[in-house]
């Protein structure tokens, strides 16, 4: 595991933290917020930087470069709820982000050796949008809910999926790996090598990821209602 990944893991845990902790005190809530803003500048920020060092070195590419990997806009539906605290934007982001943008944190689809200024913005962006769902479920008290939050991430991951391929197809990219395997090791590994067979395995699996971790809300919504059932009617 690389220092990059360790820093990553450690701001995952500790930042969300820390603000949770800073807001419960009084007359701190306008510090949040700025907290919140200033990460989602941060990560759009470190978007355009990472295009604009491509532009700058000659390797930018229509195949790789456009923002059309799930994780980027898994980026832009987290700073839209950071910035605004954006519910549909949290729905999208907190199934997104923690299927898929922490995955690549574990086992990240970027070359070792790129310039350490690349690399850095490469795992801000991935443990900068976690650390947003993370931050929104413990101090904004965010949750998805029941149907709407699925519904919102059907239609988005549904518009993904059809653009993601058209763009493939019309640049000869791997936008979202629908395209073919990643060079890196991952859990990809698996699928199969039969294209439509393929793309199928990737939606199916990360909507085995979604119901997990949906399923602890889903398991509180049925603890609560029985709940409310037991309790005794007003005489």
């Amino acid at each position: 595991m690389s220092p990059f990944q360790i820093a990553s893991f450690i701001f995952i845990a500790v930042g969300p933290l820390l603000v949770w902790m800073f807001d419960r005190k009084p007359h701190t809530a306008h510090l949040t917020r700025i907290c919140e803003r200033t990460l989602a500048v941060l990560l759009v920020l470190a978007l355009l930087g990472e295009l604009g060092a491509k532009i700058s070195d000659g390797t930018f590419d229509f195949a790789d470069a456009l923002p059309m990997q799930l994780c980027d806009w898994a980026l832009f539906t987290i700073s839209a709820a950071l910035w605004w605290r954006w519910r549909p934007g949290f729905d999208v982001a907190y199934f997104w982000g923690l299927a898929g943008t922490a995955q690549a944190l574990f086992t990240p689809a970027i070359a070792s050796d790129l310039f350490w200024g690349r690399l850095l913005i490469f795992f801000f962006i991935h443990a900068g949008i976690v650390a947003g769902v993370l931050h929104l479920l413990l101090t904004a008290r965010f949750r998805p809910e029941w149907p709407r939050s699925i519904i919102r991430l059907a239609i988005a991951s549904c518009c993904y999926v059809i653009i993601a391929l058209t763009a493939n197809a019309l640049t000869g990219g791997n936008y979202g790996f629908l395209s073919h395997k990643p060079p890196t090791h991952s859990m990809l590994d698996l699928f199969s090598n039969t294209h439509w067979l393929y793309v199928l395995e990737i939606n199916l699996t990360g909507w085995v990821f979604f119901a997990v971790l949906y399923l602890p809300w889903a398991i509180a919504d049925i603890c609560r209602s029985r709940r409310i059932a037991q309790e005794p009617l007003p005489r």
